[in-house]
């Protein structure tokens, strides 16, 4: 029996130096490899990403070897990437049905909103679209 390509999740550990989130982010320039996951173990993945202080983790398509960031963690939040440069407001690594990004609170709640109402037009069951990446390592 052949086996399938597999899935990998590498865990990479910021280490700069920076107790504060807003000493972290695009200027993070150190980082250690924390290990590596295969297939449905990205949720270890997650969430040892999510113990450290800043973490993301890269996963790499077994069939065209393409890299995407698949879950990133930071203490305190990431600056959220549609309010953050004016408000300041941090929030966690969250999914939408575009991307991953960090979205604070206000943000999360109001992109939901915007996707109920969208459904209800449509006459479609709600679904929950906006939602920490975080909580697809605690499914199943």
């Amino acid at each position: 029996m052949e086996h399938s390509p597999a899935w990998t999740y590498d865990l990479y550990i910021c280490e700069s130096v920076g107790d504060k989130p807003e000493e972290h982010g695009d200027s993070c320039t150190s980082w250690r490899h924390g290990g590596t996951w295969l297939d449905y173990g990205f949720r270890a993945a997650y969430r040892e990403a999510a113990r450290q202080g800043h973490a993301y983790v890269e996963t790499t398509s077994p069939h065209n070897g393409a890299t995407a960031i698949g879950f990133e963690h930071l203490d305190g939040g990431g600056l959220c990437e549609l309010c953050g440069p004016t408000t300041g407001r941090r929030g966690p690594w969250t999914r939408t049905p575009s991307n991953r990004q960090f979205l604070c609170d206000v943000c999360g709640r109001e992109l939901q909103q915007v996707f109920d109402d969208l459904h209800k037009s449509l006459g479609v069951s709600r679904s929950r679209d906006v939602r920490p990446v975080l909580e697809d390592a605690d499914e199943f």
